[in-house]
């Protein structure tokens, strides 16, 4: 029986149920490729599934970034995945995908990317659930998205209860981001998406319009000097308990 909320932390119940790890190897990128093909090609159809070898879905990015796992505890199943994307080291000035596909959408204005020095910035960047562990059946469906209702233990239905899955992965990128030497990281979101992490202290700024790319999303930016300064106490104790098991590398994976 799931205890309740009001005795047990945030941190508690998530180090109950769940578990980021890096996925620093071969298998445990493999695992994050597959969930992006479940999610991105068969659900969404956002990328071609006869593109994808393998049923795993990759990119010419992910030999520059570092990829991170979410786990489900009690059956070590995945959850979903993320990852941040650097500069390549031998081409620094080579463009991020926000700035490949969206580079008519940012607002110069408001964030000029000429004056930040080469590779100082990178991309958060396929963020993708599982749909056994998002939304309830008949809800709108995204691949990330923050459910009106889920169960604490992360399965679909329940009652209202905080949004581990999505704020988790957020804080897993927020940790990769702050152990890198980049100084600002972009990502591509729905304003709804900001808006909603704002209530946790997790603060996007919006640098440009809003483009029809994977759904209607614009550039979103944080940087390093306030990544941690407006988490909310709870959510930053549950950083902490995110960061530290980023540095343990706690994966457990049944064969």
């Amino acid at each position: 029986m799931v205890p309740p909320m009001n005795k047990y932390t945030i941190k508690d119940v998530f180090n109950k149920y769940f578990y980021v790890t890096p996925a620093t190897s071969a298998p445990l990128r493999e695992i994050a490729y597959r969930i992006r093909y479940q999610v991105y090609c068969q659900e969404f159809h956002y990328e071609r599934e006869e593109d994808c070898l393998g049923q795993m879905e990759q990119d010419d990015y992910d030999a520059q970034s570092q990829h991170c796992l979410l786990m489900h505890r009690p059956s070590s199943a995945p959850v979903g995945c993320l990852r941040l994307i650097g500069p390549r080291k031998d081409a620094p000035h080579a463009p991020l995908p926000f700035q490949r596909y969206c580079k008519n959408s940012s607002n110069y204005n408001l964030f000029d990317l000429s004056a930040l020095p080469p590779g100082g910035f990178g991309e958060v960047s396929r963020l993708a659930v599982l749909a056994s562990f998002r939304r309830r059946q008949g809800d709108e469906k995204k691949p990330v998205a923050f459910p009106e209702e889920e169960g604490i233990d992360g399965s679909a239905g329940g009652r209202h209860s905080f949004p581990f899955i999505p704020v988790s992965l957020f804080l897993a990128g927020l940790s990769i981001f702050l152990t890198s030497n980049l100084h600002y990281a972009f990502a591509m979101m729905e304003p709804r998406l900001a808006r909603l992490l704002k209530r946790f202290g997790i603060i996007f700024i919006q640098v440009g319009d809003v483009v029809d790319y994977h759904g209607f999303r614009g550039p979103f930016v944080y940087s390093r000097e306030g990544a941690l300064a407006n988490l909310t106490p709870e959510v930053y104790e549950l950083w902490q308990l995110i960061n530290q098991q980023l540095a343990e590398n706690p994966i457990n994976l049944r064969r």
